[in-house]
């Protein structure tokens, strides 16, 4: 006869879930504990006209938003304008979608060339950002489709400023921190202008709804080498959360790219960005953690931009067209050298080899776990690889 559970099963039977849930968030605590300083504090150190005109930009994002008034937004702009030393400690306030951060730097490309490779809509977006996207492409509906402005061929002119507005899908790489990876749809409100003689694009996005479940992903090897593995199995990579359920559940964005000097070579960036994840409706992301994941962006993005190799644009437009003309079974059959290279690196890797990541990796098999897109998403990124000088395992 089968014995009665002991207390403690029948207590673990019952609260099994609220315990689990408090040990995680007692693990979390102690990995994200530290002192009391600035990037704990809700308050942020921007000018009040720069905080409004942050929030008109915000406001006019969806398709039904307001007109965005360029009074209102000049301030955001003479701030990003002003020398790098006198923006060093902003930090935009805490708002309902979590702690915000700044960043800024400087990209060795002129505004045209990242105009041109960043909102041509045939390019695809894990070209130009690789160590951020998996996959982003524009939605049906967006102005970039419905009306194909060159945004690149429109910076040079004057009068009202250029404004489009539209929706994207956005698939990220696993984050560094607890190696999940996302997916969701966001609105995007571009604003071509032109301040103080210079020309400007104001990249405005904010998330439509809370992302997918976060699914767990590996980045093999130097994450600045762009490879990843994605494994279908939902929770973290993060020991002891393994389990935990979590979510991207709100994030915006506000990124000023700028001419340095008028028709220079050089593109100054400033970014404004907030981000809500965590679990159970507790965002667990601190500035910190933005900030890294804007380092991390950056890289990526100026190893492309900046890099003497780049292919041409219309090289880049015409392969992704190419590639999803492609029937699948090709595409599948010209990943089974890359498939046995990661189960290659799988069996000498103590993250790969776990159940989670070998279930796909064994048998030379991950090519088979992929979608059309997903397919299309990993060609993308070894060509880009190959044709930039860096290492792949693509064979």
């Amino acid at each position: 006869m089968r014995s009665l559970p002991s207390m403690p099963e029948r207590f673990f039977s019952r609260y099994g879930i609220v315990v689990r849930t408090l040990c995680a968030f007692f693990i979390l605590c102690c990995l994200l504990s530290v002192p009391a300083r600035a990037e704990e504090v809700e308050s942020g150190t921007l000018p009040a006209d720069v905080e409004a005109g942050l929030e008109g930009l915000l406001a006019s994002v969806p398709r039904q938003g307001p007109v965005p008034d360029p009074a209102g937004y000049a301030a955001v702009l003479d701030f990003v304008f002003r020398p790098a030393a006198e923006t060093a400690t902003a930090r935009p306030g805490k708002t309902e979608q979590g702690f915000g951060a700044f960043t800024r730097d400087t990209i060795k490309a002129p505004l045209a060339r990242i105009l041109r490779y960043c909102y041509d809509p045939d390019i695809p977006a894990e070209a130009v950002y690789p160590s951020a996207l998996r996959r982003g492409f524009w939605l049906p509906g967006s102005d970039l489709l419905k009306q194909r402005v060159a945004l690149w061929d429109k910076m040079a002119e004057k009068g009202e400023p250029v404004v489009l507005r539209g929706a994207e899908f956005e698939e990220i790489t696993p984050d560094s921190f607890s190696g999940c990876y996302y997916s969701y749809k966001l609105d995007r409100l571009l604003i071509l202008t032109r301040h103080q003689g210079r020309a400007v694009l104001i990249s405005v996005s904010r998330q439509q709804a809370p992302s997918t479940v976060g699914r767990k992903g590996a980045i093999v090897g130097d994450d600045r080498n762009w490879e990843y593995v994605y494994s279908p199995v939902t929770g973290s990579t993060m020991r002891g959360l393994g389990w935990v359920n979590t979510y991207m559940y709100d994030s915006s964005t506000i990124a000023v790219f700028y001419e340095e000097t008028p028709g220079g070579n050089t593109t100054g960036y400033a970014l404004f960005k907030w981000v809500k994840a965590g679990w159970s409706n507790l965002n667990v992301v601190k500035r910190s953690h933005i900030l890294a994941g804007s380092t991390r962006f950056l890289s990526g993005f100026k190893q492309v931009l900046e890099s003497d190799k780049l292919p041409p644009a219309e090289e880049l437009a015409t392969l992704g067209r190419n590639l999803r003309r492609t029937p699948e079974t090709e595409l599948r059959k010209a990943l089974a050298t890359y498939s046995e290279h990661l189960m290659q690196l799988g069996e000498k890797d103590s993250v790969l080899s776990g159940s989670d990541f070998w279930s796909i990796l064994k048998d030379a098999g991950y090519a088979e776990t992929l979608s059309r897109d997903e397919l299309v998403s990993v060609h993308i990124k070894n060509y880009m690889k190959r044709k930039l000088g860096k290492p792949g395992i693509d064979g």
